[in-house]
C-alpha cells in the first residue's frame, strides 16, 4: 500500500492574476505590476514590457488576452 501526503498547499488551487510587466530582466525574471499598484518579480521572461501577462505562483505563465478590466463590488 503506498501513502500519498499532502500539504494544504498542495490541495487548494493556485489562483492566476493578470498583471502588467514593467521591466524584463536578463537573469529570466520580470517585475511585473498588480491592478492595487504593487509591484513584484516573477520568474520568467516570455512576455514583453508594456504587455499584459497571466502569473501563477510567482511564475508568468504567458501573454494575457487584451481583454477589457472590469470591477464589480457586491
Amino acid at each position: 500500500t503506498e501513502i500519498y501526503t499532502l500539504s494544504l498547499h498542495d490541495a487548494l488551487p493556485i489562483s492566476k492574476t493578470v498583471v502588467t510587466v514593467q521591466t524584463v530582466h536578463s537573469d529570466g525574471t520580470s517585475t511585473v505590476q498588480l491592478r492595487s499598484g504593487e509591484t513584484l518579480r516573477a520568474k520568467g521572461d516570455g512576455v514583453a514590457a508594456t504587455e499584459k501577462a497571466i502569473i501563477q505562483a510567482g511564475e508568468i505563465k504567458g501573454k494575457a488576452p487584451a481583454l477589457p478590466a472590469v470591477s464589480i463590488e457586491v
